[in-house]
């Protein structure tokens, strides 16, 4: 009985531990040298994605300057949005002056697609680059 009873306990753990080592990896983000070479000469970018939760997606066309300036064009009626960009450590930071700010890691997810992670509660977002 006692034999049985250690080789269900094993079993319990190794199972567990393979669930653990099963989980869902977390996902590969830009580091700080590869942010920068992104933006270093500047980028243009088509963004969809919620802000906030919520509230509609917002749409749009962003263009981040390599002098830290972001303007970007939401939405069929193209409202402008002035605002800056920033690089912190592995994080690429904005900030608008009617938006608010928000900090994201980027994670590539194709040739020309990047996925926006937030990390202060904002919800996730698409790049596309543009140019």
């Amino acid at each position: 009985m006692k034999s049985y009873l250690t080789t269900l306990l094993t079993v319990a753990v190794l199972g567990g531990a393979g669930h653990v080592a099963a989980q869902k990896p977390q996902p590969t983000v830009l580091t700080n040298q590869q942010l920068k070479t992104l933006l270093s000469k500047g980028l243009t970018v088509r963004i969809t994605g919620a802000d906030r939760a919520n509230t509609a997606a917002r749409t749009g066309t962003a263009v981040y300057q390599k002098d830290g300036t972001v303007r970007f064009n939401e939405g069929a009626t193209t409202t402008t949005h002035i605002g800056s960009w920033r690089i912190d450590g592995n994080k690429f930071c904005t900030k608008y002056t009617n938006l608010g700010s928000g900090c994201f890691n980027l994670q590539k997810t194709g040739e020309k697609t990047y996925k926006l992670l937030p990390l202060d509660g904002l919800l996730e977002g698409i790049w596309e680059v543009v140019k």
